[in-house]
Order: C-alpha cells, then sequence, then structure tokens
C-alpha cells in the first residue's frame, strides 16, 4: 500500500502508470480495453496500475479529484477483459483511500506471455477495436504493436530460459573464507629426511662395531647373527621388510643413496596431501532458478611457492586411493597460471553449494610474498548465454600453521 501511496503523491505518468480524471463508463470500455492492453503489451517486469480519480499538474498538484459513490465492480471489469482480450490476464479494481476521499486503482499484474490481443471484434464507430489488434504503452504514450515489438516479445521469450541473475562466489581454504595460510616447507618432517637420519644412526653404528671386531682380530665375525636370524625368520611370516638394524652395511649404504626414490611417494603424502590447503569454491545462485550443467574454470597465479596440486596423493599403503569414485578437479599449466576445470553439474537456486567433490589442494609455503593474488572465475552453463566472469582477492596470512 506504501507503494502505490508514493505513485500517486510523487511520481508521472510511465511505462507502468497512467492516471485518469474520471471511471470507465459502458460507453468507454473501448477505451478500457485498449488501455489494459496498452499497459499488458508494455515492456516491463512491474505490475502496472491505472490509477483513476485524478490527474497531476506536477508534484505539487496532484489533482486529486476522486470518486464519488461506489466504484464499479471489479468482476464488471475482470469479465470484459477476460471475454475480449487473450491469452488470460490478472486484473483487479479495488478503492484507495487518500485525501478524505478514495481513488479507484486498475491493477494489472502477471503480465507475463505478451503479446496480448483482441480476441474478437468489440465497440462501434471510431472506437472500434478488431480482433487480432493489440497496443502497446512506450513512456507516456500508447501506439500499435508493430513487428518490432513482436520480434522483441520472441527475443524476450527466447531469452527466459537463460539464467539471467547473479552469483556470489566464495573461496574457502580449511574453513577460511577468501583466505589461505602459508606453511613452513623447512617444518615438515618428511618421510624421506626420517628415514636417511635413521639408515645413517644405524650404518654408523655399524660401521664402528665393524671396526672394533676388527681391531681384535674377528674380521669375518658376523655380530649380527643372531638377531639377522630372527628377523628373517619374522619378516618370511609376516610378509614384512627386513628391519635395517639387520641389513647389511653394504644394504644400507645402497638403502641411504636410494632413500628419496624409495619414499618419493611417502614425501608427495606428506607434503601436498597432509600439509596442503584443503580448497572449494563456494557458489550462492541468487536467482530463481537452476544453473544447468555448469563448469567452472579457475585461474590462479603461478606465484614463487605456490602449487595448485595437479592430484590427490594417498598414503602408499593406501591400495583403494583416496575417495573412491570422486572426482578430483582437473589442474593444467600455462605460462602465468594455474588452470583448474571441473564439471560441477546443476546449481541450486537461495542455497549455498560447494562445487568440488573432493576439495582442491594448494601449497603455499613462506616463499609466498605477496600478501594477496587475484583468482579469476569463469562460470559455464547450458542456460547462461556466454559466460559469467568474477575475479576473487585471496589474502595470505600466516595464520596457525607456523
Amino acid at each position: 500500500m506504501e507503494e502505490l501511496r508514493d505513485l500517486i503523491l510523487y511520481e508521472n505518468e510511465n511505462t507502468r502508470l497512467d492516471f485518469k480524471r474520471d471511471e470507465y463508463r459502458k460507453e468507454d470500455y473501448s477505451s478500457l480495453l485498449k488501455d489494459v492492453l496498452s499497459m499488458a503489451n508494455a515492456f516491463s517486469t512491474q505490475e502496472r496500475f491505472i490509477i483513476i480519480g485524478l490527474k497531476p499538474k506536477s508534484i505539487e498538484d496532484r489533482g486529486i479529484k476522486g470518486i464519488d459513490g461506489e466504484l464499479t465492480d471489479s468482476a464488471t471489469f475482470q469479465q470484459l477483459v477476460h471475454e475480449n482480450i487473450e491469452p488470460e490476464l490478472s486484473l483487479d479494481y479495488f478503492p484507495f483511500p487518500i485525501e478524505k476521499t478514495k481513488l479507484g486503482v486498475l491493477k494489472i499484474s502477471k503480465c507475463i506471455n505478451p503479446p496480448y490481443l483482441m480476441k474478437k471484434d468489440y465497440g462501434n464507430g471510431k472506437q472500434k477495436l478488431f480482433k487480432g489488434e493489440g497496443f502497446i504503452r512506450k513512456g507516456t504514450h500508447q501506439t500499435r504493436l508493430v513487428r518490432a515489438d513482436f520480434d522483441k516479445y520472441m527475443q524476450n521469450k527466447a531469452d527466459e530460459k537463460y539464467f539471467n541473475d547473479d552469483i556470489e562466489i566464495t573461496f574457502i581454504a580449511d574453513n577460511l573464507k577468501n583466505q589461505i595460510e602459508l606453511v613452513s616447507f623447512e617444518d615438515i618432517q618428511r618421510p624421506s629426511q626420517i628415514k636417511k637420519e635413521k639408515i645413517q644412526t644405524i650404518l654408523d653404528k655399524k660401521r664402528k662395531e665393524k671396526e672394533k671386531y676388527k681391531s681384535l682380530g674377528m674380521q669375518d665375525y658376523n655380530f649380527d647373527s643372531l638377531s639377522n636370524s630372527m628377523d628373517y625368520m619374522n619378516a618370511a611370516i609376516s610378509g614384512g621388510g627386513i628391519p635395517y638394524r639387520s641389513r647389511s652395511i653394504e644394504t644400507l649404504e645402497e638403502n641411504l643413496k636410494n632413500v628419496e626414490s624409495t619414499y618419493y611417494k611417502h614425501d608427495l603424502f606428506e607434503v601436498f596431501e597432509k600439509n596442503s590447503a584443503k580448497c572449494n569454491i563456494s557458489i550462492f545462485n541468487l536467482g530463481y532458478k537452476y544453473i544447468e550443467e555448469a563448469s567452472i574454470i579457475l585461474k590462479i597465479p603461478k606465484l614463487d611457492g605456490l602449487v595448485v596440486v595437479d592430484e590427490v596423493y594417498s598414503a602408499p599403503d593406501n591400495l583403494t586411493g583416496y575417495a573412491a569414485g570422486l572426482h578430483y578437479p582437473e589442474v593444467i599449466e600455462d605460462e602465468d597460471y594455474f588452470v583448474v576445470k571441473d564439471d560441477v553439474g546443476d546449481i541450486k537456486h537461495q542455497l549455498h553449494q560447494e562445487l568440488f567433490n573432493i576439495p582442491l589442494r594448494i601449497f603455499a609455503s613462506l616463499k609466498v610474498t605477496q600478501k594477496s593474488f587475484k583468482m579469476h572465475c569463469e562460470l559455464y552453463a547450458k542456460n547462461i548465454k556466454t559466460l559469467i566472469k568474477k575475479d576473487l582477492e585471496i589474502k595470505i596470512t600466516t595464520g596457525n600453521k607456523l
């Protein structure tokens, strides 16, 4: 009701608003039909109003005359429109009190299927309306529908299947929004380092013991024979490996030389799975229809110390892999960016939705010196005409991981 009051007191006539001094009488019903057609066919997504009982001259002089007596029954106008205009329109007529009088408000709504045309001939003489005629309101003017108007209706209908609203995109990294925490690569205990230290310690001990036995004239004595036998037996029973303490000096030297390649997958798991940020993209569809069969592309700048991991590294002893059956986003590199691609399916409206089945892994070390970077997002979909582009600023923080 407040909107109506503002329209009456402050607005000028426009595409969706018309003022009439006097109420329509039976002899004026051709004019009523023509006015309703014009309003219904106007290019507007809002409700349209014909307000009766005033003729404004200015903001200061609204020319409010009011309507004496009872208003024409709303059903009379509804029946008139129903019998003469197609397709079906929603129309209501009701009183509106203002300044100790009342006005009549003719509200035309749900004009979702233009063009609206005369269903049959109506009236006589110069006021006669013919079957198939249509009119449109443009600004304050009323004119007959022309080919260009019909073309525009057709284009609008074609566009209706497309998503024309907006979205909100948020980058989430370990529950932080539009932020990513750095990690210290030096503080990560890589399995290859741990094993290297262990092998070196055992190797040093065995070398010292060998020198000790050698100094006693026991150069060929196998000082590990008892423990070796037990460990070999346990390994045969369990199917496990021979402990380092039971391996020969020559074997340990070979193990030490190859330790990084032996534990390469363990290192990848430790660095890129256990210490990377688990990242996702949250989308809020602000519209009122699904975004259908969507896909997303992220472009993340290649910064020194930042890696977008191209796969999920499972623990080497996990034979089934990580989240079997789920899909990790595709990650490729060009000269300047890590490019992340994924098909994300339908995006529901009015809901926050995380897009990736398996979160993206991003490893950011202390070598990153920037305070922030921009991530470029592109969203494609079956019902998006071109694409939706968004740039997100991602802040870099030391956080709690250091």
